[in-house]
């Protein structure tokens, strides 16, 4: 942002700030309290393509109807989508090299998972290739199915594109990078054909309740809760407690934690929990 720009945005009140956290932890549960200058250097955009002048507009259309495309292009604004192939790697090696032998002895075929806060698809997708490696030969015989959620359309289009920068690949595993990305004529890499089919990606705001019960084998929520409020962050687990299939795993981001005393997950290692029920 240039001076020109910086000089541009227009500065909330105090009472239309509160009103806009207020909003955005009532209605996706993300915590905007300390985050003042970051709405309005996102916002300014918006309200420019809007031909608004200040907030107090921008407001009364949030009011009017909260669930508009318009609040959906708010969101998309404010949320933050970082994410990159082979973040947080150790989980995929635990998923491919513990829980898909366990699922194999236990002549299982078919494996559910759900990549909840998917942002722009780089986890759903090497989840799909953690799973394909591990299960080699056998994957003709499985159902892989990978459920990607995220509340940000704009994260899901990318997501469901497929098509990522050479820079978002370097931590992969070179074998994977030949496996499973194609190459493009613009230098870009595509996801394969072979690991997309087993992701479909839809929108979901985890405020919302959760409607598949004891579902999912495998659950992933990384780096998505920090910007919860800790009470938000209790609730969102239970949902998850109640999708987890019996024995089934949630993987939460390394720099976050989940109090043993408020949730019934079984602590396995650090950012690994588990439904025990036998």
């Amino acid at each position: 942002m240039n001076y020109e720009e910086s000089q541009s945005i227009v500065r909330l009140s105090d009472s239309e700030f509160e009103f806009i956290v207020q909003f955005v932890s009532d209605h996706y549960g993300i915590d905007l309290s300390k985050k003042r200058r970051l709405i309005e250097a996102r916002l300014a955009s918006e309200l420019k393509s809007l031909g608004f002048d200040n907030y107090s507009q921008y407001i009364a259309l949030l009011k009017k109807d909260p669930n508009s495309e318009k609040v959906d292009n708010f969101i998309n604004k404010i949320t933050t989508n970082y994410s990159y192939f082979s973040r947080e790697a150790d989980h995929y090696d635990f998923l491919g090299k513990k829980i898909i032998p366990a699922l194999i002895n236990e002549k299982r075929r078919g494996i559910k998972v759900w990549s909840a806060g998917c942002s722009t698809g780089e986890e759903p997708y090497n989840i799909a290739m953690a799973i394909d490696s591990a299960l080699g030969s056998q994957r003709s015989l499985w159902n892989v199915t990978i459920s990607a959620t995220d509340v940000s359309t704009r994260a899901l289009n990318i997501a469901k594109e497929g098509v990522y920068p050479e820079a978002e690949l370097k931590a992969m595993p070179e074998n994977w990078k030949k496996n499973y990305m194609v190459k493009q004529d613009d230098g870009n890499y595509r996801v394969a054909d072979s690991i997309r089919k087993n992701v479909s990606f839809s929108r979901f705001n985890l405020m919302s309740p959760v409607l598949q019960k004891n579902y999912y084998d495998v659950i992933f929520c990384r780096n998505v809760m920090i910007y919860f409020k800790p009470a938000t962050t209790q609730s969102i687990v239970k949902k998850f407690y109640q999708a987890t299939a019996d024995n089934g795993y949630l993987f939460i981001g390394h720099s976050e934690t989940i109090s043993r005393l408020d949730t019934e997950y079984t602590y396995i290692s650090p950012s690994i929990y588990r439904k025990v029920t036998k």
